[in-house]
C-alpha cells in the first residue's frame, strides 16, 4: 500500500510540473520596452510597425499568420533597388501594437493598410501578400481598386471559409498551450528543407509572440475573422500574379485550385525545392519574379495552369 501511494504521488507531481509546464504564463514582455527594427506610426488607434526603404513606385509588403516584417528581410532590400517598399506587421503581429479592442477582422486589417498607406502619402501601390497576407492584399484590391498598381499572392490563401465550430472563451487558455506544443513544429514543416529553421530563425518568429496581448490577438482573430465579408474578387482590377511552392504542405490544395479559377488571366509562377516559406527558402528566385512581374513584364511560367492544378491536388 506503501508503494502505491508512492506511486500515486509521483503521478501527481509529474502532473502538475506538466500542468504548470503548459499553462505557465507565456507572455512575459511588455510591448513598449520591446526593441523594435522599425518605425512605429499611430493607425486608427492602434501603433503599426513597419520598415520603410528605397525610392520609386511603392510596394507594400504584408506578412501572413504568425509573419512580421522578418518575413521579408531577404526580399526588401533587393526591391528596395529601385522602389519605395514598405514592410509592415499587421495589428496584433510582429512588433505592433497590441490593441484590446480593436478590429482583428482580415477586412479591419485591409482597412488599416489603407490607412498606412494615407499616413505615409503612398497614394497608390503594388501589393505582396504571403498566406494570409494574400487575403488582407485581395481585400485591398477589391475595395481599393484604384489605390493598387499590381497584386503578387505568394503561397496565399483563397479567401474562403472552412466551417468551424463557434469560437468561444473558453478556448483562449489553450493557445499558448498549442502555441507551445505545435508552434516549432508547425514552423519546420513550413520549409521543404527543414534544416532551414535554424535557432535564429526560430527565436525571431517566437518572440513576438512573447509581448504581453499576443493570445488575445489571435483570440480575436478567430472570432472576428468569422464575420469578415466574402471578398468581391470581380472588383479585383490589378494584373495580379500566383506564385506557388513545389512542396507546399500549409495551404491545402483546394484553396490553390480556387485562387486558379478565380484569378485565369494571372501570371503563375512555381517555385521549385520549395515549402511554404518560399520566400525565405528560394529568396532570389522569388525576387526575380517579383521583379519581372513589378516591372510589368511577363512573369516565368516555370509550370502550366495543368501543372500547378496537379501540384495543388498533390499539397
Amino acid at each position: 500500500m506503501r508503494r502505491l501511494w508512492i506511486v500515486l504521488g509521483a503521478i501527481f507531481v509529474a502532473a502538475l510540473a506538466v500542468w504548470r509546464f503548459l499553462f505557465r504564463k507565456r507572455e512575459e514582455l511588455d510591448w513598449r520596452d520591446v526593441p523594435k527594427p522599425g518605425r512605429l506610426i499611430e493607425v486608427d488607434g492602434g501603433n503599426i510597425h513597419y520598415i520603410d526603404e528605397g525610392t520609386g513606385p511603392a510596394v507594400v509588403l504584408i506578412h501572413g499568420f504568425g509573419g512580421h516584417t522578418y518575413s521579408y528581410r531577404d526580399l526588401q532590400p533587393d526591391l528596395a533597388r529601385d522602389h519605395r517598399v514598405v514592410a509592415l506587421d499587421l495589428l496584433g503581429f510582429g512588433y505592433s501594437e497590441r490593441v484590446p479592442d480593436a478590429d482583428y477582422s482580415h477586412e479591419g486589417q485591409a482597412k488599416r493598410v489603407v490607412r498606412l498607406m494615407d499616413a505615409l502619402g503612398i497614394e497608390k501601390a503594388s501589393l505582396v501578400g504571403h498566406s494570409m497576407g494574400g487575403e488582407v492584399a485581395m481585400r485591398v484590391a477589391a475595395r481599393w481598386p484604384e489605390r493598387v498598381e499590381r497584386l503578387a499572392l505568394v503561397a496565399s490563401v483563397s479567401g474562403d471559409r472552412v466551417p468551424t465550430l463557434p469560437v468561444t472563451p473558453l478556448v483562449k487558455p489553450f493557445l499558448p498551450v498549442f502555441s507551445r506544443l505545435f508552434g516549432k513544429r508547425m514552423l519546420r514543416r513550413a520549409f521543404y528543407d527543414e534544416s532551414r529553421l535554424t535557432d535564429e530563425i526560430w527565436e525571431a518568429y517566437r518572440r513576438p509572440s512573447l509581448i504581453r496581448g499576443s493570445m488575445d490577438g489571435l483570440y480575436k482573430i478567430m472570432k472576428h475573422t468569422r464575420k469578415d465579408p466574402r471578398i468581391q474578387y470581380g472588383l479585383i482590377s490589378a494584373p495580379v500574379l500566383l506564385m506557388f511552392a513545389e512542396h507546399e504542405k500549409i495551404i491545402p490544395g483546394w484553396m490553390s485550385r480556387q485562387l486558379r479559377g478565380r484569378f485565369p488571366s494571372a501570371d503563375v509562377a512555381v517555385i521549385e525545392d520549395a515549402g511554404h516559406l518560399l520566400l525565405q527558402e528560394r529568396p532570389a528566385e522569388c525576387t526575380a519574379v517579383l521583379r519581372r512581374f513589378l516591372a510589368g513584364r511577363a512573369g516565368p511560367q516555370p509550370a502550366s495552369p495543368q501543372a500547378v492544378d496537379t501540384l495543388a491536388e498533390a499539397s
